[in-house]
């Protein structure tokens, strides 16, 4: 079953990170609105994001009977994102090492340790931006893990997502964004199986916790280790929001359901747009307000042309990018 409110939140949360791609790294001089948005929206994006993920993963996910079965859901959930993580790393390395001896591009490439970090060092690569699949694999193999071991109960995956936050950041593997969101996958895990109660605590709370959030990221109350305050009230506060019906709502819903494809080919939309404009004017100044519209707009309109479009007549690209 679809349900509506999961793909506007989903929807709601890619926009969100095409937003913190428009920049990324050298920022436009003078337009620090910008910067202290990104701030922001960086504190809470990706932990909504990941919640959503564990909603929808633990829908479906249940204990495995044998080492067999386990070795065979790690496949496929291996070649459910894999593939399409190592092709868009692949084509990002490709296209930074052709372009940046003529063309500005963010992060370029350094060598064969570039291609060495997109393998180990996922946070650190070109296509750093990917890190989300390839932690997402990762979750996905121990959710289920996990969940085998607890006999199918989620209240100790929720407790190793809290242990977790207090573990010092490992870059190897990923393994610093798996400590920092498992939390949040877990809990989205336990949202699934407490649908009913959730959705009726969500239903009444949302107003108040999308109040409170709005202080927070107001007040940059997100700051530092209190980035866990602005994710948690996201959660309440943005898909209360989704379940209910608002305009925009249904662009929202159509890009739910494009919400992979977008988080593919986003970052590499807006880093070509942004690379052909700056050969003409400088971003700088007032001429960004002219620049982030069509940023924007380039990271989610020419992934949707190319999955609606280009993907349908390539099927093994068609099936790894849905």
């Amino acid at each position: 079953m679809r349900l509506l409110d999961i793909e506007r939140a989903k929807g709601l949360a890619i926009l969100l990170v095409v937003f913190g791609h428009v920049v990324a790294r050298e920022a436009p001089a003078g337009n620090e609105w910008y910067m202290t948005s990104k701030s922001a929206v960086y504190s809470f994006h990706m932990a909504f994001f990941m919640f959503l993920s564990g909603l929808v993963f633990f829908m479906r996910a249940a204990p495995v009977a044998s080492f067999q079965e386990y070795a065979v859901s790690v496949r496929k959930r291996f070649m459910r994102l894999m593939p399409a993580y190592f092709l868009f790393a692949g084509l990002v390395l490709a296209a930074k090492w052709g372009a940046q001896s003529f063309l500005h591009v963010d992060n370029p490439v350094e060598g064969f340790s570039s291609l060495i970090d997109i393998v180990l060092f996922p946070m650190q690569s070109v296509s750093a931006f990917l890190w989300y699949i390839y932690v997402l694999f990762l979750f996905s193999i121990a959710g289920v893990a996990l969940l085998t071991f607890t006999q199918g109960r989620l209240w100790p995956l929720v407790a190793v997502g809290i242990v977790l936050q207090f573990v010092p950041t490992i870059h190897f593997l990923g393994l610093g964004q798996f400590t920092k969101y498992f939390l949040l996958f877990a809990l989205g895990g336990a949202a699934a199986r407490g649908w009913e109660m959730y959705t009726e605590w969500v239903d009444r709370l949302w107003g108040v916790a999308l109040i409170l959030f709005a202080i927070v990221l107001a007040t940059g109350f997100y700051a530092g280790q209190a980035w866990i305050v602005a994710a948690l009230l996201s959660i309440p506060a943005l898909h209360g929001l989704c379940r209910r019906e608002f305009p925009g709502s249904r662009i929202l819903v159509f890009m739910g359901g494009m919400t992979f494809s977008i988080y593919l080919m986003n970052t590499l939309a807006i880093g070509f747009t942004k690379a052909v404009l700056l050969k003409f004017v400088s971003w700088d100044g007032a001429n960004f307000v002219f620049f982030f519209p069509l940023l924007m707009l380039a990271g989610v309109l020419i992934p949707v042309a190319l999955k609606k479009f280009v993907s349908p007549r390539i099927g093994w690209l068609d099936r790894i990018t849905s």
